[in-house]
């Protein structure tokens, strides 16, 4: 938004309020409509916030209903869950056309105190009641040099065999994620980049929406795609790890690709006609010129896809099974059990690991071109 016009309005004597209500929020009024959409979208399908603070005082939104259907009725609510997951996604697509259409303008504000003031109440004083409460022995007990113990972090680590399981799987999950999605989205990325095919920009328009969907949404659909065994293998996915995997791939595809697509676009094309022209093939020219100039980006994005996955738990909490838990269903069920102090230590050490992925793709997105690191922009 040019400044001009504000000072313009200003100059003529118009008050600053009527310069914001006349000038700025018309202006504005798109990009309004679309974080609105967007808030919208991924509040609807939140799962987290809802079952550990609405499940205990009887209040459902979508999301919970769902999750408690399918808990308490097994594969016969199917068709009432699928149904509900419908209605959302429904909705989601409603929010998805308005962000749409609203987004692309580029506004920014200088108010610095009130975006620190802000952080501090979102992340640093939740994250500070979060540590204090893990180091105390029991919910309730105040914390002093007496109470304080680290027997909670001990035990999740060392003892409790479902967290021990549920670090590991989410590893593995997180890890398979990152790699197979990268790798996959590699060559889509440079063919979207040259833009050379309308069947792949149109493909391309519906990797977002399992990442924009509500998870239970496509974890509903995962569960209906593999509950039958697959056709000629005769085997079913479901209550498997392999579920979880496809979920996952499905799921943050759109994390991994369009990065890759910014970082393609950035190359100059005339290192590619050159190798063509003495005498390197495609695949060639692939391997050997192209992916090493991206690879930073990938490297970006194989770590923004780890970080979101490692406790992802929207996808998670309706297609884990026993032996295949992970890091946020464990949370979860420590919270629904009346464990606390257990839940603050897990949710603390996945917290500690999650700000080092984030420092770390931070470092490695300092020359990466806009759109590879979300933060960055």
């Amino acid at each position: 938004m040019p400044p001009e016009w504000v000072e313009a309005g200003l100059n003529t004597g118009a008050s600053p309020l009527r310069v914001v209500r006349t000038i700025v929020l018309p202006l504005m009024v798109p990009s309004l409509a679309a974080g609105s959409a967007l808030a919208f979208v991924s509040c609807l399908g939140n799962f987290g916030i809802p079952a550990v603070l609405g499940i205990p005082g009887h209040v459902s939104v979508l999301s919970t209903l769902i999750y408690q259907r399918l808990s308490s009725g097994g594969v016969g609510a199917l068709t009432e869950v699928a149904s509900l997951s419908l209605l959302i996604g429904l909705m989601a697509a409603a929010g998805m056309v308005v962000q749409r259409l609203g987004g692309g303008r580029d506004y920014r504000t200088g108010g610095a105190i009130l975006l620190w003031a802000y952080v501090g109440v979102v992340l640093v004083l939740p994250f500070l009641a979060l540590t204090l409460g893990s180091l105390i022995p029991a919910f309730g007990v105040k914390l002093t040099a007496a109470t304080l113990t680290l027997d909670s972090f001990r035990y999740v680590l060392f003892e409790h065999g479902a967290a021990k399981r549920a670090l590991a799987n989410s590893l593995f999950l997180s890890t398979v994620a990152a790699v197979g999605v990268v790798a996959l989205s590699l060559p889509l990325a440079q063919a979207l980049a040259r833009g050379r095919s309308r069947i792949l920009t149109a493909l391309a328009s519906f990797v977002d929406l399992p990442y924009a969907l509500p998870g239970v949404v496509l974890s509903i659909a995962m569960i209906l795609l593999f509950l039958n065994p697959l056709p000629v293998l005769n085997f079913s996915l479901y209550n498997t790890m392999g579920i979880l995997v496809v979920a996952y791939l499905s799921r943050f595809f759109s994390l991994g690709l369009r990065p890759l697509v910014a970082a393609f676009r950035q190359l100059d094309r005339t290192l590619d006609e050159a190798a063509a022209v003495a005498g390197a093939g495609p695949r060639r020219r692939f391997s050997r010129i192209a992916v090493p100039l991206v690879f930073p980006a990938a490297c970006a994005a194989a770590l923004m896809i780890f970080l979101t996955a490692f406790c992802e738990l929207t996808v998670s909490a309706l297609l884990w099974s026993t032996g295949n838990e992970t890091l946020g269903v464990v949370v979860f069920s420590f919270e629904q059990g009346g464990d606390a102090t257990l839940a603050s230590a897990l949710s603390v050490l996945v917290f500690l690991v999650t700000l080092g992925l984030m420092g770390l793709a931070d470092r490695l997105g300092k020359n990466l071109p806009p759109g590879a690191l979300p933060w960055r922009n």
